[in-house]
């Protein structure tokens, strides 16, 4: 499930390259950056209970930020658009030994970040993936 995480930064950085975009458990890129997108498992559900499996739904959170100013808005309108583009219903394909079904805008929010200069928001997106355990 934690793995989904590589396939969502990659699928990101290719469509938002003036974007510093990194993972929460990987870590890697500037935290500093004028335009930031953080991606962070944020949630989870049980999406059906079956007698030897069960269906979790992870929800993913892509979080946008952006130092204010002139420019902030539209830069976050931009990327909102090619974020939901990019992954609202896209199937991220096998990650840890599982297929995961197609993503799902699930909700978004402003942030919970002290404000520091900076705007955005939060998009939650959420899968499936079927675990098994004893018949």
């Amino acid at each position: 499930m934690f793995l989904l995480e590589i396939n969502l930064v990659e699928r990101l950085r290719e469509c938002l390259p003036a974007w510093e975009v990194m993972g929460w458990s990987t870590g890697k890129g500037n935290r500093d950056a004028a335009a930031l997108v953080s991606v962070m498992f944020a949630a989870g559900a049980l999406a059906d209970v079956k007698e030897g499996a069960v269906g979790l739904a992870p929800g993913w959170s892509v979080l946008l930020s952006v130092k204010r100013g002139p420019a902030a808005a539209a830069l976050l309108d931009t990327a909102i658009s090619k974020v939901i583009e990019q992954l609202h219903n896209w199937v991220p394909g096998e990650a840890g030994g599982r297929k995961w079904g197609a993503l799902k805008l699930a909700r978004f929010a402003p942030p919970e970040f002290a404000d520091g200069g900076l705007i955005g928001i939060e998009l939650l997106f959420s899968t499936t993936g079927r675990y098994f355990g004893q018949e």
